[in-house]
């Protein structure tokens, strides 16, 4: 496998994960709390909850960008970003 491949499947699975964590907490976590009786219980389980995931966003964000950088330069597709048909 090329250098560009690995990346675009590193990068791919960087956004599934961080879509994935997103889409998690938007679907799942925020309703449980809004449901949840206690307002002080909600906040903990949500600030729980935000500290380890807010971990993995900032971690896969980075890789995400990274890969994407690295495939950018690698085809030098740097002209794109002036062109408006590319926007």
């Amino acid at each position: 496998m090329n250098e560009f491949a690995l990346a675009r499947v590193i990068h791919v699975l960087a956004v599934v994960l961080w879509i994935g964590g997103v889409a998690m907490v938007t679907t799942v976590l925020i309703p449980i709390i809004r449901t949840t009786p206690s307002d002080a219980n909600a906040m903990e389980v949500f600030e729980r909850f935000e500290k380890r995931f807010a971990w993995q966003a900032k971690f896969v964000i980075l890789i995400a960008g990274g890969s994407g950088f690295y495939m950018l330069d690698s085809i030098d597709a740097w002209n794109r970003y002036s062109e408006p048909r590319f926007w």
